[in-house]
């Protein structure tokens, strides 16, 4: 790479491993809070309505975050304004919003597990809708990582303070997305001020929404992708909610949650290394980045192995043990996840593999649903199996991924095809100012 090219990637790499930071702090704040001063069932609810806003998030971006983070990457490398792309993409989210308000609706209607907790689904929805207003893929394709990080921590501190305030009870749980969503709001108000930093202005007229529903065509392969990955996680927390109790419920969120503060370790270096392999190809990046990584993970799950029962019950209570079985089941998931999501987009999408990707994430997800179904039919179904099956997923997902990296190897080396990776700009001439 370039110095500049290593400049901005370390750069990137710090400051999203201060959100990493935050991602991983705030939870293990809030959560053994939550799981202190709610009753059990009430906590298996809530993590049953985070399970499905998980697939609403995913709905609304789209993979947007990927698709439009790319084009705009190449926008700004061709000299072009990106402005028309981003109204596009915001015009297609925001059609997104209607069918996951439309979908919310049809969740309260046909899941017991909400009877009751009807107001707290959709106050939690409004924070998704109001997510899109925050301009995540522009940011990172301008790689400014520094803001997203800088408002991610305002946002989840300030949400973070008035729920250890005010929240003592079941009772209170709907303060708790009406927090977020106070926080979301300022964030909002935020993203304003920086996008007219970065001379920013979208181009938003109505004469052009057919090209919002362009944007959702091109961006679909991204989001099956995505939304395929989430039979990893959300599917299983709802297929629980159905067959299991809440308090099953509860044991395997709060191993989730606990995975997911491992996951945000490794998420900044994806992040970071994403627009800079879509411009470098160089996959010696992706080699250096293992070698220095997987030691450390390595040593990670070790100390779940031998400290996960002394650290679960010290942080959440004795009533929560069940979660310190499954975090050792999913020890594997922990370790081979990394490498899938190095090898994912990164790679792929930086090679116009994206295809791949997303065939690799359907197939995990196939393999991880084929294997719930046989558990249920053979009634082996509980929350220790589908851990099992979870990590075998991740591993068939990493294989299949690490596969087409190497078998596509000689893309890596070549000079990018500026002709075929340019993007359709036939009706942008306005140079960025």
């Amino acid at each position: 790479m370039q110095k500049t090219d290593k400049k901005v990637l370390l750069n990137n790499t710090i400051m999203m491993y201060l959100l990493s930071i935050a991602k991983l702090v705030i939870p293990l704040i809030s959560l053994p809070y939550l799981t202190n001063v709610l009753t059990k069932d009430c906590y298996g609810s809530i993590a049953f309505v985070k399970s499905i806003i998980t697939y609403m998030q995913i709905l609304v971006d789209f993979g947007f975050l990927l698709s439009a983070t790319k084009d705009i990457v190449l926008l700004i490398k061709y000299g072009k304004n990106p402005n028309k792309e981003i109204g596009n993409t915001l015009y297609a989210q925001l059609i997104l919003c209607i069918v996951a308000v439309i979908a919310m609706l049809v969740c309260c209607f046909c899941f017991d597990i909400l009877r009751g907790y009807e107001l707290y689904s959709f106050l939690s929805l409004l924070t998704v809708l109001l997510s899109v207003f925050l301009f995540e893929y522009v940011f990172k394709a301008y790689e400014q990582m520094g803001k997203i990080a800088i408002r991610y921590v305002l946002m989840k501190v300030l949400a973070l303070i008035l729920t250890l305030i005010f929240v003592k009870n079941d009772g209170d749980i709907y303060l708790i997305p009406i927090f977020d969503i106070i926080s979301s709001l300022i964030a909002v108000v935020l993203v304003i001020f920086q996008l007219k930093k970065l001379n920013v202005k979208i181009d938003f007229s109505i004469k052009r929404i057919k090209e919002g529903w362009v944007a959702l065509r091109k961006s679909f392969v991204y989001f099956i992708s995505n939304f395929a990955s989430t039979a990893f996680s959300a599917l299983n927390t709802l297929i629980i909610g159905i067959y299991l109790s809440k308090s099953d419920v509860a044991d395997w969120s709060v191993a989730l949650q606990i995975v997911g503060a491992v996951h945000a370790l490794y998420t900044p270096i994806i992040n970071s290394v994403f627009p800079t392999m879509v411009r470098t190809r160089n996959l010696k990046t992706i080699h250096k980045i293992m070698a220095l990584y997987m030691p450390l993970i390595l040593v990670g799950c070790v100390a779940v192995w031998f400290l996960g029962d002394w650290g679960v019950n010290l942080v959440f209570g004795e009533e929560y043990i069940n979660t310190a079985k499954i975090l050792k089941i999913l020890i594997p998931l922990l370790i081979f996840s990394f490498p899938a999501m190095l090898y994912g987009w990164p790679c792929l999408g930086a090679i116009n593999k994206q295809k791949m990707n997303t065939i690799s994430t359907i197939i995990g997800a196939c393999v991880q649903t084929f294997g719930v179904i046989c558990l249920i039919l053979f009634g082996w179904f509980n929350i220790f199996t589908v851990s099992i099956v979870r990590s075998i997923t991740e591993f068939v997902l990493c294989a299949m991924r690490v596969g087409v990296v190497y078998k596509n190897k000689k893309l890596f080396v070549k000079p990018p095809d500026l002709e075929n990776e340019k993007p359709d700009l036939e009706n942008e001439k306005e140079p960025i100012s």
